[in-house]
């Protein structure tokens, strides 16, 4: 009997290893897909291309690409500012559907900032959840300048 059990538990334990594993490629599949033909970019080179002179900090930006690397555990480094996270980017939901509620959790913690409901549900692009961290962020301490805080000048 006690073989039985060890027998069933590897099994688990196997179907286990295989479902995750599977789950993986297929996400990995789905981002190659999605990012298809983009040159890859720095941090550096995404902030230069998408929001550089619209008056968001470099460190905003740099920020919320960290939070979506780390939560959705795929490579953003082709992500553009217009992807829409409802429609070219909808299929990391179907991989973790509490990563979006993740990620906003994140953002705020990061950032000591509120995000309601509405907002995020109403956030569909990355431009426009840069925008929404940038504002959130300026409001909650428009004076702070010092270096290295998130408002300090990056020109």
């Amino acid at each position: 009997m006690r073989i039985l059990f060890v027998v069933i538990g590897v099994l688990v334990a196997a179907v286990g290893v295989w479902s995750v594993w599977h789950e993986s490629r297929a996400k990995e599949q789905k981002t190659k897909e999605a990012f298809a033909g983009r040159e890859p970019l720095t941090s550096e080179e995404f902030y230069d291309r998408y929001f550089l002179g619209l008056g968001v900090k470099r460190e905003v930006v740099a920020g919320v690409r960290k939070i979506l690397e780390q939560h959705l555990a795929a490579d953003m480094s082709r992500l553009q500012a217009e992807d829409d996270f409802s429609r070219n980017l909808s299929f990391f939901w179907d991989f973790d559907s509490m990563a979006n509620v993740e990620i906003i959790v994140a953002i705020e913690e990061h950032f000591q900032v509120n995000i309601t409901d509405a907002e995020a549900e109403k956030t569909r692009t990355m431009s426009e959840l840069v925008e929404l961290v940038s504002g959130k962020v300026r409001a909650h301490c428009p004076r702070s300048t010092a270096p290295g805080s998130v408002l300090a000048r990056s020109d």
